[in-house]
């Protein structure tokens, strides 16, 4: 009788029931430390290891994750610094160009040799000024093909990148348009003109829409008032 009473005083409390308990009572395993080298939690290796080793377990992989995300958040302000003063020092040689043609060369040279561009190239839509010969063939002119194909982007003066139209690429950069992948267009403008600075990858990762543009959109706003005293006003 003894055995069937204890039987018939035993409650069988379903997991869920123990889960929502737990849950309820974090503190219970403070309460009760001993059954924390009793409980044996299944491990990823087949064996059975306990509650203890398998939270600690966890807070290890957990730490190496957070160090693995510090560490990547470490290599990108690193790159963002360096990238910094490299537009820095851009700014300063171009500030120093006396000539239209040479502050284009060395836009050119120096966007592909430390900033990755494939394809690089200026157009701006007004006639020079000052200029008496040897027009930089930059100054399209007032014509109204490219004026229409970047009107939007000038409008809203903010560099668009990732994936952008066929015509635009071909417009400013003939057939080779056609091997440039990604790519980000930075608008130039001045108080009665327009233009564009345009940069082409052949990486289709390289320039995508959700990358930062801040540095891109200065590179623009210190180019147009560099190139101001050369543009035609209307």
């Amino acid at each position: 009788m003894t055995d069937d009473n204890n039987k018939a005083n035993t409650v069988t409390a379903s997991p869920q029931t123990v889960a929502e308990f737990l849950r309820e009572n974090p503190g219970f395993f403070n309460e009760h430390p001993e059954l924390l080298e009793q409980l044996q939690i299944p491990h990823p290796s087949g064996e059975a290891v306990s509650l203890v080793e398998r939270q600690m377990s966890l807070l290890r992989e957990q730490n190496a994750r957070t160090r693995q995300k510090l560490d990547n958040l470490i290599d990108i302000a690193r790159a963002n610094e360096e990238l910094a003063r490299r537009m820095h020092m851009l700014a300063l040689t171009l500030m120093d160009a006396q000539q239209p043609q040479e502050i284009f060369n060395t836009l050119y040279d120096s966007l592909r040799k430390n900033f990755a561009a494939d394809f690089v190239t200026v157009c701006l839509f007004s006639e020079a000024a000052g200029l008496e010969e040897a027009i930089p063939a930059e100054f399209a002119g007032e014509e109204t093909q490219g004026m229409t194909l970047f009107k939007s982007v000038i409008a809203g003066g903010t560099p668009q990148c990732g994936a952008l139209e066929a015509a635009q690429w071909s417009y400013l950069f003939g057939d080779a348009g056609e091997t440039i992948a990604s790519g980000v267009i930075v608008p130039l403008h001045g108080d009665s003109w327009g233009g564009v600075m345009a940069i082409g990858s052949c990486d289709a990762e390289r320039f995508h829409p959700g990358m930062g543009v801040e540095l891109l959109s200065n590179l623009g706003e210190i180019l147009s008032i560099i190139l101001k005293p050369w543009v035609a006003l209307r």
